[in-house]
């Protein structure tokens, strides 16, 4: 069992985002989630999850994770390199479930099971 801890909860949320139908209610649903999940810490961990390469901003203003967060996740998580892009959300899924992480932060936690199907 591991245990994410805040900011890789919130790198895990963008990194699901990533791998989402680009709408703006899709941004507006991850923004809400790290907003309320985040609280009063949600300016320093996006900074620093921008300050190492792991979040950066779009022409369009939209932030997303870089390849280097992409490997971070996956790695911290025991998913296969070669993990196809389009099936990322079924690894993360099993992941999470086989491995049993523990999640401190509720409103993240649910964004990220709904999207990866966890009920």
């Amino acid at each position: 069992m591991g245990t994410l801890t805040l900011k890789e909860q919130a790198l895990l949320a963008y990194y699901t985002y990533n791998f989402l139908e680009e709408t703006a209610a899709s941004m507006q649903e991850l923004e809400d989630a790290l907003k309320n999940g985040l609280q009063d810490n949600y300016t320093k961990i996006v900074e620093e999850l921008k300050k190492e390469g792991l979040v950066n901003s779009q022409e369009d203003g939209k932030e997303k994770t870089t390849n280097e967060a992409i490997l971070y996740i996956d790695n911290t998580l025991l998913i296969n390199s070669d993990a196809t892009e389009r099936n990322k959300l079924a690894y993360v899924k099993d992941s999470l479930q086989i491995n049993e992480m523990v999640f401190s932060n509720d409103s993240l936690k649910e964004y990220i099971h709904k999207h990866v199907g966890i009920d």
